[in-house]
């Protein structure tokens, strides 16, 4: 009797553990590669800039003390199209991952102040590489 009872329990434990997990789980968690540079979406002078893998693919996530070019391309996003007062420097730090949150809170989608595939859903993606010129925005 203890050892079915102790199985039982532990089948409980694990089971909560599960769920517990899934539901707490972040936005970035549906990307499994960090975003290290980016891709163009679209043609032309209205094509947008997306951060995403080597291999093009725009499944992919970025953290605090991600860098590098899918950084940038979520800066000049964040800065351009959403407005936020943040520096494009291509270093996912404390400036971006503040202004993530407080898109993902303007959003109503899980706070977590990670880029993953629910802030790529909602964001407005800048069609230049650079903060000058001309600069459209367009969502992904």
């Amino acid at each position: 009797m203890r050892k079915i009872v102790g199985s039982l329990t532990a089948a409980v434990v694990m089971a909560g553990a599960v769920l517990v997990g899934g539901a707490g789980a972040s936005t970035a968690a549906t990307a499994n590669t960090p975003c290290v540079t980016w891709a163009a979406e679209g043609a032309g002078m209205y094509a947008r800039v997306i951060p995403s893998r080597t291999n093009g693919s725009t499944d992919c996530y970025l953290v605090k003390g991600n860098s590098g070019n899918g950084a940038r391309a979520l800066q000049n996003a964040l800065r351009g199209c959403e407005g936020y007062g943040i520096a494009v420097d291509g270093i996912f730090g404390s400036g971006t991952k503040n202004a993530v949150t407080r898109f993902q809170r303007s959003q109503g989608i899980g706070v977590d102040g990670q880029y993953g595939n629910q802030v790529k859903g909602r964001i407005w993606f800048a069609s230049s590489t650079t903060l000058s010129g001309t600069y459209f925005c367009n969502r992904w």
